[in-house]
């Protein structure tokens, strides 16, 4: 019988954009997270760090925020990809992790045509 040990886990920010960011790139009509976007919108507002296309904030009860750039293909409904993005990414990061997601932010920063 395995014995129990004590400690803790902890999950990069990276990780979590990373699972973030291909939980998105699944979702049809999304052509791509768009990383360059995102950097630079959250380095101009808050000076924050965003992986992958991801920005990932953790609030004081434990559950994450997440704000994901993406780009959409021009035929796509905008409304319903950003719907399916959404419950995508916080399906594979409760999966994945455990972790609790508050909230997913979805930004389309750029349309491929």
């Amino acid at each position: 019988m395995a014995q129990a040990t004590s400690g803790s886990v902890r999950v990069a920010n990276e990780v979590i954009a990373s699972i973030a960011a291909l939980a998105a790139r699944e979702v049809e009509g999304v052509q791509d997270v768009d990383q360059s976007s995102a950097r630079q919108l959250m380095d101009w507002l808050k000076r924050q760090t965003v992986h992958s296309g991801v920005r990932v904030a953790l609030d004081g009860e434990r559950k994450l925020h997440l704000d994901v750039f993406l780009t959409v293909v021009s035929t796509a409904a905008l409304q319903v990809v950003a719907a399916r993005v959404q419950a995508n990414v916080v399906e594979a990061v409760e999966r994945m992790l455990g972790l609790e997601v508050a909230e997913v932010s979805v930004f389309v920063s750029s349309v491929a045509f």
